[in-house]
């Protein structure tokens, strides 16, 4: 609860500055896609003049935070079931909705060592492994429902450390806290102390899709900062950050 108002304390900050300078684009970006969407957005300031801010949260802190009051123009969801919440309360512009990349799902490692499918429920009731919390974090929640598709998250469940985000199971791993951490393919390219030491296969987790939209309070900025992201993921931009191409509508 303490982070959750600390964050919406941020945003409203941000919002305090930009009524203070003019005309603002506030974002809110999933944290898997911090790095992506910071770059897009100061490639837009570079090329329009037009300024963006970026708050960084896990994709339910952010669509709660919304539902609060949080002043933000876009949304940046890494799952579609976030978004859905957000649109049935009516807190976004459904039309204004699209998706902007796809992910994979792997476990990463500070040691280096590989391993089999066989040797997964093995090492995983063993040893602690990192992940988002399933409970709101997307990365959690494709996470449980992976290592449930394989039958062994009963067997595992009770060694896994829960985050606030995805890149806080990332930096377990990579600080030593944990064996392992369950994180995105992406996220996996941005810390060179770990490595990838398993895949899972797409097929045991629901798509994992990033979905973009203007809220309901979105400024006249906000419309040409997201037509601008989405015509940057239709040339490829967020490959180079280890995303997959956009995921089909529907």
């Amino acid at each position: 609860m303490v982070r959750f108002f600390a964050v919406v304390f941020y945003a409203l900050a941000i919002a305090s500055c930009a009524v203070q300078a003019g005309e603002r684009t506030l974002v809110f970006a999933a944290a898997s896609m911090k790095d992506a969407v910071e770059a897009v957005a100061k490639a837009y300031e570079n090329d329009t003049g037009h300024a963006v801010s970026v708050a960084i949260a896990s994709t339910g802190t952010l669509a709660r935070q919304i539902e609060a009051g949080a002043p933000a123009d876009v949304i940046v969801a890494a799952n579609p079931q976030w978004m859905n919440y957000l649109q049935d309360r009516r807190l976004i512009d459904a039309a204004s909705r699209v998706n902007l990349a796809g992910n994979a799902l792997v476990i990463v490692t500070g040691k280096g060592t590989a391993f089999e499918t066989t040797d997964l429920a093995e090492r995983l009731s063993k040893q602690r492994f990192a992940m988002g919390d399933p409970g709101h974090v997307p990365a959690g929640i494709y996470a449980r429902r992976a290592l449930e598709h394989l039958g062994i998250w009963d067997k595992v469940r009770v060694n896994a450390a829960f985050g606030e985000n995805v890149r806080v199971a990332l930096a377990r791993a990579a600080r030593g806290e944990v064996d392992y951490a369950i994180i995105y393919a992406s996220d996996a390219r941005m810390n060179n102390d770990v490595s990838v030491a398993y895949r899972f296969n797409a097929t045991a987790h629901p798509p994992i899709a990033y979905t973009a939209a203007l809220t309901q309070n979105a400024g006249a900025d906000a419309t040409l900062f997201l037509d601008y992201m989405t015509q940057a993921a239709k040339r490829g931009f967020f490959t180079q950050y280890g995303f997959l191409g956009p995921m089909p509508d529907g």
